[in-house]
Order: C-alpha cells, then sequence, then structure tokens
C-alpha cells in the first residue's frame, strides 16, 4: 500500500511541476508582450519627427545630435522658405551650442554648427 502513496506523491509533484510550467509560460507570453508594447512606445518617443507632418512642407529646420549622426528634433516644418529661413535664425538664437540644418527635403539649404564645432 506504500507503493500506492509514494505513487500518488510522484503523480500530485508532476501535477504541480506541469502547473508550475503553464503558470511560467503565460509570465513570460505576458511579459514578453510587455517588453514588445514598451519598446514600440520607447522607440515612437524617441523618433525625432514630429508625427502627421504634411508632405507639403519640405522645408525643415532639424536639431542635431552631438555626434552629427542623428536628427534630435525637428523644430519647424514649412511649406515657405523664408518662414524656414526665420525658424532657423530663432531656433539658433534659442540653442546657439546646437547644431541645425535648413532642408529642403534632402537638400541643404543652411548649416549652423556652433563656434567650437568651428574651431574658433
Amino acid at each position: 500500500m506504500s507503493k500506492s502513496v509514494d505513487g500518488d506523491g510522484q503523480l500530485y509533484t508532476l501535477g504541480l511541476l506541469e502547473r508550475l510550467r503553464a503558470e511560467c509560460g503565460g509570465l513570460w507570453r505576458t511579459s514578453s508582450k510587455l517588453y514588445f508594447r514598451v519598446d514600440e512606445l520607447l522607440r515612437e518617443l524617441a523618433n525625432p519627427n514630429l508625427h502627421d507632418i504634411p508632405t507639403n512642407l519640405p522645408f525643415r529646420v532639424e536639431m542635431w545630435d552631438r555626434h552629427d549622426q542623428h536628427i534630435r528634433w525637428v523644430v519647424s516644418a514649412s511649406s515657405s522658405v523664408a518662414i524656414a529661413h526665420a525658424a532657423l535664425d530663432m531656433a539658433i538664437a534659442n540653442y546657439p551650442s546646437e547644431r541645425f540644418t535648413l532642408r529642403n527635403r534632402a537638400l541643404v539649404i543652411r548649416e549652423y554648427k556652433p563656434a567650437q564645432d568651428r574651431g574658433g
């Protein structure tokens, strides 16, 4: 009779292990989904472009990172080059230590680099 009790104990333990495995799998799926949702939100937050900028606003004033590798922030988007120049002037006045470009799509119209970057 003790064999039957031992067998029941082993079956009970196996049942607990199966339930534990199922719970861990559910926890992994939940944490994985949460990880990807948070990652997506962080990527959206890190996106330097203004959301929903119409394509008919081709003149952009952009602030660059300190290594000139990535756009940190689209300061202005305009359909008018005159407004874009004014926006660049104001961006430089407000953030003189930052690097800016004024572009019409891929064409750089004006560029500003702080004095320390220009060697003076």
